[in-house]
């Protein structure tokens, strides 16, 4: 995958996953505010649609290819894995960050995969695969941070994906706020003394 990585010779790193239409170097000044001193990876999507990179395919709004899901869930794994030999950092040492469809693929990496990184952060994502289960996360800090009105969601998405994390047994925290399909200030101070907190 094209990314970047800012090597700060630190333990953590950084996984920093773009929404629709962004690219690598999109969420660097967010993971840069939340800690400056974390390695900070960032790949691009593999899929252009219409000149917007995204991370995997869709029909249109809300109708996703699944079977291009699963395989670029494949391809970010290998990723993932390829990386942590390349700038010798650990999978378990990195906080994965996803902002819309960089979130939802996030979603099926912990939902697929058996070894993911142990903090996930989820913004504004939806639940795109309510049909598969998560794997056992009781050793996973997930921050959720959603606004319920969010034009992207369906009636009872958001009901549904804290459900299936809860079930799963994650160490979940959901920020619910009032700011639509973004991110603002509000949002990364809350989720910067959660972050703060764990590590």
């Amino acid at each position: 995958m094209i990314h970047i990585f800012k090597d700060k010779q630190n333990k953590h790193t950084f996984l920093t996953l773009h929404g629709t239409g962004g690219d690598e170097f999109d969420l660097v000044p967010l993971a840069e505010y939340l800690n400056p001193k974390f390695n900070i990876l960032s790949p691009r999507g593999n899929v252009n649609e219409q000149g917007m990179n995204r991370f995997f395919k869709r029909y249109g709004m809300g109708l996703f290819d699944i079977p291009n899901l699963l395989l670029e869930t494949d391809n970010l794994y290998q990723f993932i894995k390829d990386s942590e030999q390349k700038y010798a950092f650990s999978i378990n040492d990195v906080i994965a960050l996803g902002f819309s469809n960089g979130a939802n693929i996030l979603e099926s990496l912990i939902q697929l995969k058996s070894e993911t990184p142990k903090i996930i952060i989820l913004l504004s994502p939806v639940f795109v695969q309510p049909n598969v289960q998560f794997k056992d996360l009781s050793d996973h800090h997930i921050y959720v941070s959603i606004d319920p009105k969010d034009p992207y969601l369906k009636p009872g998405d958001m009901e549904q994906l804290i459900e299936a994390l809860e079930h799963a047994n994650a160490q979940l925290t959901v920020y619910k706020h009032h700011y639509g399909h973004q991110v603002n200030m509000q949002v990364l101070e809350h989720l910067k003394s959660w972050l703060e907190s764990l590590i």
